[in-house]
């Protein structure tokens, strides 16, 4: 076996699903293995609450004081998006009705898009962030009339 055929054979092996390989090919015995304990990681979100956030929550909107809005929070630190990409439809418009579980807008973090979803169903009212604003954990994002 000539050395480029087992670099070849060791890129295959890598990018392959295939846990263990072994060759016995012209006197040259290969054995290759992965590690059967490799651990797929998942992002994790960590919040660490800032002293201001520990003495009182934030301030609600000056429009939270009608009873039937409903106010969507970031959920993390990040930059608040209305749409999945640059040229796409905004997820709901003021106007939009929407249903519980419906996605309203993405937060990204870390290169991780977070959707946002609606916890309350009824009709988005007002916007409190603009579109590529960098957003603070419990932050107001979008207003829902409940109903």
């Amino acid at each position: 076996m000539e050395i480029n055929e087992i670099k070849e054979i060791i890129k295959l092996f890598s990018s392959s699903n295939v846990d263990q390989l072994e060759i016995d090919k012209e006197g040259l015995s290969l054995k290759l293995g992965k590690d059967k304990t490799s651990v797929v990681s998942a992002p994790v979100e960590v919040v660490v609450p800032t002293a201001a956030a520990v003495s009182s929550p934030a301030a609600p909107p000056e429009d939270a004081e009608d009873t039937d809005l409903f106010i969507v929070t970031s959920p993390i630190v990040g930059t608040y998006y209305r749409a999945p990409s640059p040229d796409a439809d905004p997820f709901v418009d003021v106007g939009s009705r929407v249903k519980k579980g419906q996605t309203l807008c993405i937060v990204e973090a870390m290169k991780l898009m977070n959707e946002i979803q609606a916890e309350q169903s009824g009709e988005v009212v007002k916007f409190f962030a603009d579109n590529g604003e960098g957003v603070e954990y419990g932050q107001p994002l979008i207003g829902i009339k409940v109903g």
